[in-house]
């Protein structure tokens, strides 16, 4: 009976062995898993003082080119398409027909209501001279010229709905879409083809509460673009919005000038450069010291003696660029310390250790 017991026995205390050495790789795994507490260590970072002072008036702004005009061409009518004369890429004048839906029934009655305009105008004419020669009533001549003047309606409405029917540039330009093929339903709405010119083009930009009280209609502007490094473009204000958003910034519209020797396109990213004469005074950054770029802007800014630095974030407003700095609106005053390298290894609350400052 005894050795019955003895390999359940054994069993059991394997299992259990098993099950002790599990937890303790467990433990090791779990503790092996828990963040190394570095808040000890002092990060070390390059910073600059913040100061405010003046800037030369003129400044840059970042846009994206526009084309002047851009129109959807739609139809007034609907139906089948019958023939679009136009490709990608085709040149087209204001006013040219590009097309049409399919007319053949309009056409035919058309010429029916024309046949039918033909006979009731003999018909006016007819009664006409027997009223005036009294040998017709003048109920009989009413008759005849309300049918003659309503036929005439019937067949302005006709030319109309066959005019409707086709598809004209209302712009000159370039065809950069065509959205609906030969046979295809054409609804009212559709927009069977868009044209841009962009032999004259235009970039909206947004400048400073500040600046839009300075940037006036007519003044030239210095136009940029890394496609044409060096290169410069020539533009003129047209446009300064009397309303500012949310942040206080003023929408300005700038048409630019499209060489022929170095053409842009549509959609090109620049930067305007304004000349406002005065320099003005600002608290401005080096760009470097953007957490994320220009685009939700934010340092890391130093507080607490050196024996224990650390660091908080603050969001920024930005303003205008000047050259590789950049204007803070918002979040920033004189003489804080900003971090402007090293802040990769940041986060909210870090020690660091100043090593340069600027």
């Amino acid at each position: 009976m005894k050795r019955k017991w003895i390999l359940p026995l054994v069993l059991v205390v394997l299992a259990l062995g098993i099950g002790l050495r599990l937890a303790g790789n467990k433990k090791k795994i779990d503790a092996a898993k828990q963040p190394v507490d570095r808040s000890a260590f002092a990060i070390p970072v390059n910073v600059i003082s913040t100061a405010i002072a003046a800037v030369e008036g003129s400044f840059s702004v970042p846009g994206t080119l526009e084309p002047y005009d851009h129109a959807k061409v739609m139809l007034q009518a609907q139906g089948k398409l019958a023939n679009l004369n136009v490709d990608l890429g085709s040149r087209v004048s204001k006013g040219q027909v590009l097309g049409s839906l399919d007319v053949a029934q309009k056409q035919l009655e058309l010429q029916a209501a024309e046949l039918q305009l033909g006979k009731l105008k003999k018909d006016h004419d007819r009664y006409k001279d027997l009223y005036e020669g009294k040998a017709a009533t003048e109920a009989n001549y009413d008759d005849a010229r309300y049918n003659y003047e309503s036929q005439k309606v019937k067949v302005d409405q006709i030319r109309q709905q066959i005019r409707d029917a086709q598809v004209i540039a209302p712009v000159s330009g370039t065809v950069v879409a065509k959205n609906v093929e030969v046979g295809e339903y054409v609804g009212a709405t559709t927009a069977v083809v868009e044209v841009v010119d962009v032999a004259r083009l235009k970039a909206k930009v947004y400048i400073s509460e500040r600046d839009a009280y300075r940037v006036k209609e007519g003044a030239a502007v210095t136009i940029t673009s890394e496609v044409f490094p060096g290169e410069t473009f020539q533009g003129k204000v047209t446009f300064v919005s009397p309303r500012g958003d949310a942040s206080h910034n003023y929408e300005v519209e700038v048409a630019v000038g499209n060489e022929k020797a170095h053409p842009l396109k549509s959609g090109t990213f620049v930067n305007v450069r304004f000349d406002t004469g005065d320099a003005v005074p600002m608290l401005a950054i080096p760009k470097n010291a953007l957490g994320e770029g220009l685009k939700d802007a934010y340092v890391f800014v130093v507080t607490g003696d050196s024996a224990d630095a650390r660091v908080s974030r603050r969001e920024l407003v930005l303003g205008r660029e000047v050259g590789d700095r950049v204007e803070v609106l918002k979040g920033l005053q004189a003489n804080e310390t900003v971090v402007v390298s090293g802040q990769l290894n940041l986060v909210e609350g870090s020690k660091v250790r100043v090593t340069t400052t600027k």
